[in-house]
């Protein structure tokens, strides 16, 4: 029932206004900016306080704008006291060390690009400078925290603040270069989870007091805050979901029109494709244009609101008064692709190339714990490489590169086979080519508790060949078929079989039996 979903005359008292922040621009094609970890309380509308650790102090940080092919330095300050916690492997441990992570962009994970196993002790300081390649897609990303052992912490308190590629003028269809645009940061927040969190790791820092239930979001650091839009236009949303624990986002906005434009930072290839929902994996990213209808109305958004599942309202979107704004269907467009977006459906992986990544449930990779000096697969500049992913329950996210959805997953109408992403929870094959960047390429689950202790391991690029899949991550279930001479086929099987191990790490029987499989997940067919 819509009108169960909307009220066509604004009486009731709105929550507070969606929050805007801060902005740190390019300027002929460099960005030199400083960026801060320090401690702070942010206070919401609610009456909630939060006392933790932010990006330049504030939550979300300050939005990073950038152009395709700008010079990007950071220089990166922990200003963060120093608790005397130490370091401990594969452990909640060391709150007050960090460093930084560029979610979603296509550069280099070495030094002095997005190194994330850099340690950033307290008191110090960290330069760090990569360049975008000119060709690098425009989209929506993050930067967050990547220390590991503090990560969940840092990134579940809020530090966190979205990192946008701007498409250069003309590049875009015009209904959607001349809409107005909202950024939507999204933070998971879980009471009961962060105190559990903030004890195991020893923290005196952070706490939460007065939270207005348990488990919601805050959006650009508020709670449930009014979106306004104009009524009858196209509006371009980008979506962030900055989120450290489980659970699908499953954005909706009850009573308007919802198209998706992008994942991830990349552009589909068959916009406009509306949708009803948008079950954003955590740490995705999504943009929507966004169009409601009736003048003077509240119209309920609705998403994330625990780890079982539950959802809830996360904003209220406001429309103008006055008559609707004219707008018409949104048209066909189809984007150029740089070179790393290679459409690769029907392109085989490079000899030895395909490879099993499973993301287990006891917080390991293909059967062992993350260890700084082990690459788990290796592949070499240029080669088109096949990743059969056995994740179920946890969000696999890779660096450098992003992926193209293949098969074995279930198609929705938010998952398609073509579609580009760098996280992705569930089963399936994808595709990418390890272009333009040597080195190596951190792969984990962005559960954040799960990746802290263990569940994360690297992979290497190499100049050249060949590849190797290692620990277990053979190609499951090929067939080679090898011809000896012109009149004899010698046909050998090499069968692997993948052992599933649906355990939920840190949850009881009793929450493991809330918990309901994402939309999206798909069986695997071995």
């Amino acid at each position: 029932d819509c009108e169960a979903e909307r009220v066509l005359t604004v009486s009731s008292v709105l929550s507070a206004k969606l929050p805007t922040p801060a902005t740190i621009s390019s300027s002929g094609g460099v960005l030199d900016t400083v960026l801060t970890m320090e401690a702070t309380t942010h206070t919401i509308e609610s009456g909630a306080t939060f006392t933790t650790r932010a990006l330049n102090g504030t939550i979300p940080g300050p939005t990073i704008r950038l152009m395709p092919g700008d010079v990007f330095s950071i220089e990166f300050q922990n200003k963060l006291a120093d608790q005397g916690i130490q370091y401990e492997h594969n452990a909640y441990s060391a709150p007050d060390e960090s460093n930084i992570h560029f979610h979603g962009l296509h550069v280099s994970g070495e030094l002095p690009s997005d190194d994330t196993t850099v340690v950033v002790s307290p008191g110090q300081s960290r330069q760090y400078s990569t360049q975008l390649p000119a060709s690098h897609m425009p989209g929506t990303h993050w930067l967050h925290p990547h220390r590991h052992g503090s990560t969940a912490l840092q990134v579940g308190g809020g530090a966190a603040l979205a990192l946008i590629v701007e498409d250069p003028p003309g590049s875009l269809p015009p209904q959607v270069e001349e809409a107005p645009e909202i950024l939507l940061v999204v933070m998971q927040v879980d009471a009961g989870e962060f105190s559990e969190l903030v004890s195991d790791s020893a923290d005196g820092l952070a706490r939460l007091t007065n939270p207005p239930r348990n488990a919601f979001l805050l959006v650009n650091g508020e709670y449930e805050p009014t979106v306004a839009v104009a009524s009858g236009q196209w509006t371009r949303l980008r979506i962030v979901y900055a989120a450290w624990l489980e659970g699908d986002l499953d954005f909706a906005v009850a009573g308007c029109e919802m198209v998706l434009l992008a994942k991830d930072g990349i552009y589909i290839s068959d916009f406009p494709r509306p949708i009803s929902l948008a079950p954003v994996t955590p740490a995705g990213r999504a943009d929507i244009m966004l169009r409601c209808p009736d003048p003077s109305a509240e119209y309920r958004v609705t998403g994330w609101a625990g780890t079982g599942g539950q959802t809830g309202t996360i904003a209220t979107v406001t429309t103008s008064a006055g008559p609707a704004v004219a707008s018409v269907e949104l048209e066909a467009w189809t984007p150029t692709y740089p070179a790393y977006l290679k459409d690769l459906q029907n392109t085989p992986a490079d000899e030895g190339c395909a490879c099993t990544t499973e993301l287990e449930g006891d917080n390991e990779v293909n059967g062992a714990a993350f260890a700084h000096d082990f690459f788990l697969h290796e592949a070499f500049l240029g080669a088109v490489v096949e990743r059969r992913i056995e994740s179920d329950e946890h969000p696999y996210h890779q660096h450098v590169n992003p992926f193209q959805l293949i098969s074995r997953f279930a198609e929705t109408e938010y998952y398609r086979p073509g579609d580009w992403h760098d996280t992705y929870t569930g089963f399936a094959l994808v595709r990418h080519t390890a272009a333009d960047f040597e080195g190596k390429i951190m792969v984990h689950c962005h559960r954040l508790l799960h990746e802290d202790e263990g569940m994360m391991t690297m992979e290497r690029v190499n100049l050249n060949g060949p590849c190797s899949c290692g620990a277990g991550g053979g190609p499951a279930a090929w067939v080679v078929a090898v011809v000896v001479a012109a009149s004899v086929a010698v046909v050998t099987a090499v069968a692997g079989a993948v052992f599933l191990r649906f355990r939920r790490n840190r949850k009881s029987s009793a929450q493991q039996a809330k918990s309901s499989s994402p939309p999206h997940e798909s069986e695997p067919d071995v």
